[in-house]
């Protein structure tokens, strides 16, 4: 049985490099694949291709399983100290993946779901516990498999329809959230999710504009400039604004670090918001600012002054933030302002956040949830002292 990193020393599936030429950025040094312990072809082939196929669409991978998160070069450290895979498996009907899954992996189900069958478990993925938001996502934890030669894994189950609906409308940025940041695509072939994607991250840039800090006023220089790192800093952490696990060490307190400042990670991110932020450099909404190399200087100009900036930044926002905002700016405190754009994230994801996690208890099992949690806990709430 391979765990998640004896598949990264597999002689036949060298690491594979997410890197791309990207002219916005400038043609200097980059980290290209630095940090990614495993390819998509050994995930596919050796994990994922053991689910049942017929209804799966797309399917991602992320987490410390996937990409080193450690904050230091060494490459080796990080790859022996990686966590379990994360997969997100996306589904275009939700029953009929479940009925098929339960034959293959029952163990992978709470008792009573497992005697529920696949209705049941449809119903609580996709509606969870009545009059409470839902982030409409079925996670299960697997203990190392041997006898299928699987490794110890958490993967989400999601419907397609339910994940589009919060990549285009931040119905709970559970998942539209955690693809703000790199992932590692499993399987990419449905036109309608990578649309749905891109109305996403074109959002995400707006939001981490709208909230980055101007610069101090000049009478040379009307426009702001944000850093390569302070925008991919701020796009990583909306959908952590109010969410609990951050405030009571339920997660590591370096993550926001760690997402972006991990080897390979702002090349990555690069790759990700360089098609977005070029399509805003024609329009004349901001201008990139070169640099000699990829991951040092350089960054976003625009003029967060500008009436007719801030109203287009504002019009890429998914309307429940929009909504929210105005509901929360007061005469003190302009429409797209910093703290009603912070209280608007935070009404969306903290509720969500809050009932994902106590949806977790039910899905996971007692014995699983409080290992989940511990491991959890170490990483966050412990690291601290």
């Amino acid at each position: 049985m391979k765990n998640t990193s004896e598949m990264t020393r597999n002689p036949g599936n060298e690491i594979l490099s997410t890197a791309k030429p990207d002219e916005i950025i400038g043609d200097g040094d980059g980290d290209g694949g630095r940090g990614q312990l495993t390819s998509e072809r050994t995930i596919r082939d050796e994990v994922v291709s053991k689910f049942p196929q017929e209804n799966l669409v797309h399917c991602f991978g992320y987490g410390s399983g996937v990409f080193s998160q450690s904050l230091s070069n060494d490459d080796a450290a990080a790859r022996s100290s990686s966590g379990m895979l994360d997969l997100i498996l996306v589904v275009d009907d939700t029953r009929e993946f479940h009925r098929a899954n339960l034959q293959r992996f029952p163990h992978h189900y709470a008792p009573w779901l497992r005697y529920g069958g696949p209705d049941l478990a449809t119903k609580f993925q996709r509606q969870g516990i009545p009059w409470l938001r839902d982030a409409h996502i079925l996670y299960h934890v697997a203990d190392e498999d041997e006898e299928n030669n699987l490794p110890k894994m958490k993967y989400g189950v999601i419907d397609r329809d339910d994940l589009e609906r919060d990549l285009t409308e931040w119905d709970s940025l559970y998942l539209a959230g955690r693809l703000h940041k790199p992932t590692l695509p499993i399987i990419a072939n449905n036109v309608d999710l990578q649309a749905a994607q891109e109305k996403n991250l074109r959002a995400a840039t707006a939001a981490a504009l709208l909230l980055s800090p101007p610069s101090p006023s000049s009478s040379t220089n009307k426009t702001t400039m944000v850093p390569w790192e302070s925008l991919y800093r701020q796009i990583a952490a909306l959908s952590y604004t109010g969410d609990f696990r951050m405030k009571v060490g339920g997660e590591d307190p370096q993550k926001i670090d760690k997402l972006v400042q991990a080897p390979g990670q702002l090349q990555r991110f690069h790759d990700l918001y360089g098609p977005i932020l070029k399509s805003y450099e024609t329009s004349g909404l901001l201008s990139v600012s070169h640099s000699s190399s990829r991951n040092v200087g350089g960054g976003i100009d625009w003029d967060s002054k500008d009436p007719s900036a801030m109203s287009h930044l504002r019009q890429q926002l998914p309307q429940s933030l929009r909504d929210g905002v105005a509901a929360t700016s007061t005469p003190s405190n302009r429409v797209g302002g910093h703290d009603a754009m912070a209280k608007a994230l935070a009404a969306i994801v903290a509720p969500a956040a809050r009932n994902q996690s106590f949806k977790g208890v039910f899905t996971l099992g007692f014995r699983k949830s409080i290992q989940y949690a511990s491991a959890k806990l170490s990483k966050g709430l412990l690291s601290r002292r």
